[in-house]
């Protein structure tokens, strides 16, 4: 069987516009037409205008090539400036389409390949051009190559008509133009190269000042001046890069506009001496001076553009490749989630270690633990001990890099990763909320159902923020902070945590995982927390990150960590007998209480 050919990135681009809206077609095929024809009214009429002044024979007929030379060019230009504006309006829409397309992409890859600099550089790198050298401009560069190539096979027939050594002229003084371009384009495409991650770290820093949610820590730990240090440090580097090309491009400009020059000075020449010797008319002296600019417009704009056609496809197939990039949610798997039994579920642990890419170093390792349906597993440990990697193994966020997870027996590199996710509900230590409303931040939706909303309202009862919510002249349409809203309201830390369990409650996952979300409160308020989302999740299986011992002392068994392993595991009255590391962490710690 033949090997499928591969698509070029023009027919790619063809196919993309012409399934999104046919219309763009249309005025680009216009154009092509409308572009070519549109320095020619002038081209001929000014030779006719002249020679007719010149014999003197009939000043009518002046004013009726005057009137048919203006008249041609508004008319083309008219019709050229409609097709323009109206392609303008249709590419607005076509390049929110193109973002939104990346958008979707984005949220497909999982955070381990979105969690990688290399990857963070192709996002940076598609964004920046979806908005510049797109699909869309790209095609419209050929076809205005295509407009200017017609063009040019007609103002060649007149040159060579005029004088066959100005036409030989003008292919040697291209043909340096052009390769000037190639040097040109050749340094520019590595200065975007070696300065990806430098821009990327300018964008990022330029966000910095006018990002709300860091914005108090700035003030308090004084880091304005860090920050603009760190942003000016970036640009210097960028500025690095962009002095070298500027001073390239500077050089290059010269020399280009020293050949145009030198050009027209041997169009004037022998154009001019054929005039002299009577070779040729004044008017077509005229004629031939019109057409030289023309030609040269249209070699220029071809010889520039072929190139940077050819930059742009670099860019479109960056493009092509990063909407291939395959992740966890692309493989297609044969277990579902209709297969695994919800009510029942075990997940072990066999023999894992992992370590972080590009590290050498292990963060858990040789990992055996068995979580039982509907258990209370407490995991503690010092920071840094392995408790965090340990839940990102368990949500697939990474994979083991040795060793398996399995679900009820079964592999979960094998079960569907979407159907996977959907088993856990996790409150991380750095959760976030959306500055969106509080039913879109806990459902995922602009709407929900009178009973959905009704379990959220009761799940606000539950953990205490009943009175809270009925407070809120909007209810649970009031937007999260005010970052987009004048009507948004700034909820304290505990509430924004009590928000985020409610969300996680409100999925409904069979397995519930508090990764250290209550961190920054005392140890009684996290204690409470803990032991009003034990009531509120009955029945399914609960995990509980922390580095505080008595907070969950009520759970049915706690896995110690330490440097990246299980050195104890028991019921709460079997660790304290043991008088090991979790006993001593009891013990330290309750003297804070004393």
């Amino acid at each position: 069987m033949a090997a499928k050919k591969k698509e070029s990135g023009l027919m790619w681009s063809i196919r993309e516009i012409w399934n999104y809206d046919k219309r763009l077609l249309f005025i680009l095929i216009s154009e092509i037409v409308i572009t070519s024809l549109s320095p020619f009214p002038n081209i001929v009429f000014s030779g006719v205008i002249v020679n007719t002044i010149s014999s003197g024979t009939n000043f009518n007929l002046v004013i009726l090539y005057v009137v048919l030379m203006f008249g041609m060019s508004y008319l083309l230009t008219t019709i050229n400036l409609f097709l323009g504006k109206t392609k303008e309006y249709l590419l607005m829409k076509l390049t929110n389409k193109i973002v939104n397309d990346l958008n979707a992409k984005c949220m497909t890859i999982d955070f381990e390949q979105f969690n990688d600099s290399a990857t963070l550089d192709r996002i940076h790198s598609v964004y920046r051009t979806a908005r510049g050298n797109n699909f869309f401009t790209s095609l419209t560069v050929v076809c205005s190559m295509i407009s200017k190539a017609i063009t040019l096979i007609g103002v060649v027939s007149l040159i060579t008509h005029l004088n066959a050594w100005l036409f030989l002229v003008a292919v040697i003084i291209i043909a340096l133009q052009t390769l000037l371009h190639i040097i040109r384009v050749k340094n520019n495409k590595k200065h975007n190269l070696d300065s990806m991650a430098d821009q990327r770290r300018v964008v990022f820093s330029s966000e910095l000042p006018t990002n709300i949610e860091k914005k108090k820590d700035v003030i308090m730990y004084n880091l304005g001046g860090l920050i603009v240090n760190k942003l000016k440090s970036f640009q210097d580097a960028m500025l690095a890069f962009d002095r070298r090309r500027i001073r390239d491009g500077g050089i290059i400009d010269c020399v280009a506009f020293a050949l145009t020059v030198a050009f027209q000075i041997s169009a004037y020449v022998l154009l001019g001496l054929n005039t002299f010797e009577g070779q040729i008319t004044i008017g077509e002296f005229t004629m031939g001076v019109s057409s030289l600019l023309s030609f040269m417009s249209a070699t220029t704009f071809l010889t520039t553009n072929i190139i940077n056609y050819s930059d742009s496809m670099f860019y479109i197939n960056r493009h092509k490749s990063f909407h291939k990039i395959r992740s966890k949610f692309n493989v297609k798997s044969k277990t579902t989630i209709d297969d695994i039994d919800l009510d029942n579920v075990e997940i072990e642990f066999r023999n894992v270690s992992f370590r972080y890419p590009n590290s050498t170093s292990f963060v858990l390792k040789n990992i055996n633990l068995t979580i039982k349906p509907s258990e209370k597993l407490a995991v503690v440990g010092f920071n840094g001990a392995g408790k965090t990697s340990f839940v990102m193994l368990l949500t697939r966020m990474y994979d083991p890099t040795e060793g398996a997870i399995y679900l009820n027996g079964i592999d979960i590199r094998d079960i569907e990763y979407s159907d996977y996710l959907k088993v856990f509900a996790t409150v991380n230590q750095d959760f976030s909320l959306l500055p969106f409303s509080l039913l879109e931040n806990i459902t995922g939706k602009e709407t929900a159902t009178l009973e959905e909303k009704e379990t959220i309202a009761q799940l606000f009862s539950d953990n205490g923020m009943g009175t809270r919510l009925e407070k809120l002249y909007k209810g649970l349409d009031t937007p999260v902070t005010k970052v987009l809203s004048a009507a948004g309201v700034d909820f304290s830390g505990g509430e924004m945590q009590k928000i985020a369990i409610i969300r996680a409650l409100f999925k409904n996952s069979p397995v519930l995982i508090l990764d250290e979300p209550t961190s920054a409160l005392d140890p009684m308020a996290e204690y409470e927390i803990y032991q009003k989302f034990s009531e509120m999740s009955k029945g399914k299986s609960t995990i509980y990150i922390s580095h505080r011992i008595s907070s969950t002392r009520f759970c049915d068994r706690i896995a110690v960590f330490d440097k990246g392993e299980i050195i104890e595991l028991g019921t709460f009255k079997e660790l304290m007998d043991l008088k090991g590391l979790y006993y001593d962490f009891f013990e330290k710690q309750a003297e804070y209480f004393k």
